[in-house]
């Protein structure tokens, strides 16, 4: 079998489409290109909500305010004596666990070391942190614990564990210390969670931290505060004590990291706010596990496959449509499985490697023609014409390049025989694949719509239409738009049709004056009104398809146009995104038109994209700047894009009354 042969056959496109997409997948995840898409899929774990641990925590925290409420300096060490007091304090109360993550490594002055000694002795149970030094020699490279002082250590005995963070390359923290945990020696929050009961294996795993909302899983108190809280307050809590960085902006001072959340807010935390979630995750056994490698391998494998097999079976339109929603849900169902689960995956991976790389492979291959006929279902031949040449159309001057592509054909500006300037349009069957129902319901909705459109002045008039050839095309001849900028006769190739998106754009602010508004939407609407009368709907009502002849609008692009169904019969999306109506509505009815058309003057009475709907500007609302005449539009564009059917127009008709009667006519 031939290459060329290969590619006739219908499964060529999303075989090959499974491949590609599958490959740069497991490329991603295997390369050091794709650790931006992997360690992203994490940290957006955290974007959509973080979850809230119940357990009575406190986080006492040495910050700006209580430097200088209490006297202390930055880059000195912290009054001994405040330590004691606080300590006591705690003791008093009776709290359930205290965390310093205060290295008490070197020796201060003497009674007041042995007051704050004695203050520790006092805790019921008692953490303390100890630091990491670095060990260096020929062929050796480790690192060792670094006890506190024994006066303090006595006190704790053996219920000391390591403060240590290990951040990635871009500082942020992610991972459980050490990694996997537990290692040769324990880390503080480790022993902490042994200490309050958690049941913790001593087999290696491998945990990624589970981050909370900061604000709902602890109190956080400055610690000249915390020393004035009512007698009782430390009853029962678990209380960290730990440094908050002089400012939350990133930069190299110690003691602060960057957590998934600095993605978003731009700020540092200090390390003891990390160690407090590791100590949760710990407590509450709901920190994050990876899959293993064979396993998410597999996973990547299956659904690149299925991606790049599918997204290929639509059209062009349609195609995209289908991976946005598939990225919405593929983004939500891996943020809702880690929260279920306690499983995360690198889901970033497929929607924004793998789903894109199926996305473009079934674009590009959309448009590349497939030589010699090919067999369709049923047995029908497709016939593939080259569409990089022009179509045969004996009785008119065609001139190159075309000034205008769309998803299935080409535009020419061309003159017919008595001299008059028009406009051909080309429709090719090999741009609907295999299929060639659409291509042949194409030719028989235009067929419908040409005696329509001579009929009434709001509609784009067809001048011709050929037969369907032999080739695999057809044409159709229809009036020619205004041009942009005049004197393009000279230089056909230069024509661009003025349209209502062009126009808008040009005005100020990107909207247009609410009379020119109410004019040039009165005669679409009576345009429309009159298509719908004919039993005919346009579906793709939108401003790059009302164009202007003789400065008068026009409803164009009318390849699109179909017999009225009842919405219940609906079974194919058509439109643009935007001026469609919102799901679960169908797009392709008479309502849908009418929706479509009310986004319309919100767009050009606004200067918004559809995206905004309802929103509009605040200077559009200053006297002076429109306002009284967008009140005038206001009603008519809520009333026209109501996602409730029952509160929307009824008619076309309806919505050209309410038109006219704010034109005052």
């Amino acid at each position: 079998m031939t290459y060329s042969t290969l590619r006739q056959h219908r499964l060529f496109r999303p075989a090959l489409g499974s491949v590609l997409a599958a490959v740069s997948g497991l490329l991603l995840w295997v390369m050091p290109l794709g650790d931006a898409w992997t360690q992203a899929s994490y940290d957006y774990l955290f974007r959509f909500g973080a979850c809230a641990a119940t357990n009575p925590v406190v986080v006492v925290l040495l910050d700006n305010e209580a430097y200088a409420e209490l006297g202390q300096n930055r880059g000195q060490p912290w009054d001994r004596a405040l330590h004691a007091r606080l300590f006591n304090r705690l003791a008093d109360d009776g709290c359930a666990l205290v965390v310093p993550d205060i290295v008490f490594r070197q020796a201060g002055e003497r009674s007041v070391d042995q007051a704050m000694a004695g203050a520790l002795h006092r805790l019921p149970r008692l953490v303390l942190a100890a630091g990491q030094a670095k060990v260096a020699h020929p062929g050796v490279d480790s690192a060792r614990p670094t006890l506190p002082l024994a006066l303090f250590l006595d006190p704790a005995g053996t219920n000391w564990g390591v403060a240590w963070l290990d951040p990635d390359l871009d500082n942020i923290v992610r991972r459980h210390w050490p990694f996997p945990s537990p290692g040769p020696y324990q880390s503080l929050p480790w022993l902490a969670a042994n200490l309050m009961g958690a049941p913790l294996a001593d087999r290696p795993s491998e945990r990624w931290l589970r981050y909370y909302d900061f604000n709902k899983s602890w109190v956080s108190l400055s610690y000249h505060l915390a020393l004035a809280q009512n007698p009782g307050f430390f009853r029962g809590k678990i209380v960290f004590i730990g440094n908050k960085p002089a400012t939350p902006l990133p930069n190299g001072e110690l003691d602060k990291f960057q957590v998934p959340q600095t993605r978003w807010t731009g700020e540092s935390v200090g390390g003891v706010e990390i160690l407090a979630t590791s100590f949760l995750n710990l407590l509450n056994g709901d920190w994050l596990r990876r899959l293993t490698p064979a396993a998410e391998g597999f996973l990547l494998l299956v659904f690149g496959s299925l991606l790049g097999g599918w997204l290929p079976r639509f059209q062009r339109h349609q195609a995209i449509l289908a991976a946005g929603l598939v990225a919405l849900l593929l983004t939500g169902c891996g943020i809702a499985i880690s929260g279920v689960t306690n499983y995360w995956f690198p889901w970033l991976i497929v929607v924004a490697g793998q789903l894109p790389c199926a996305l473009v492979w079934t674009l590009a291959s959309s448009r590349v023609p497939v030589p010699g006929p090919v067999a369709a279902p049923g047995g029908t031949i497709v016939l593939h014409f080259p569409d990089e040449a022009s179509p045969d159309a004996p009785d008119y001057e065609i001139f190159n390049p075309p000034v205008g592509q769309g998803s299935y054909g080409k535009v020419w500006v061309v003159r017919n025989a008595i001299g008059q300037w028009q406009a051909l349009k080309a429709i090719y069957q090999s741009k609907f694949g295999d299929n060639t129902l659409p291509y042949e319901a194409e030719f028989k909705g235009l067929q419908k719509y040409k005696p329509v459109s001579e009929k009434h002045p709001g509609l784009l008039r067809i001048e011709l239409i050929s037969k369907m050839k032999s080739e695999g095309y057809f044409y159709y001849v229809m009036e020619l738009g205004d041009a942009r900028v005049p004197g393009w006769e000279n230089n056909p190739a230069s024509y661009q049709p003025k349209d209502l998106e062009c126009l808008r754009k040009q005005s100020p602010g990107g909207r247009l004056p609410a009379d020119e508004c109410l004019r040039i939407l009165t005669i679409l609407a009576d345009a429309l009104d009159f298509l719908h009368q004919q039993g005919l709907i346009h579906r793709d009502i939108k401003p790059s398809n009302v164009v202007f002849v003789s400065n008068r609008p026009k409803l164009a692009d009318i390849g699109l146009v179909a017999d009225i169904q009842p919405a219940d019969r609906v079974n194919t999306l058509v439109g643009t995104p935007g001026y469609m109506p919102p799901l679960p509505e169908r797009p392709g009815t008479v309502q849908a038109d009418i929706y479509a058309l009310g986004m319309v003057l919100y767009v050009i009475s606004t200067g918004k994209m559809p995206a905004f709907f309802p929103e509009i500007s605040a200077t559009m609302m200053d006297r002076g700047a429109g306002k009284e005449g967008f009140i005038r539009l206001d009603p008519i564009i809520l009333k026209a894009c109501q996602p409730d059917l029952s509160q929307r127009y009824p008619t076309t008709a309806a919505m050209l009354k309410d038109l006219r009667a704010a034109s005052g006519k």
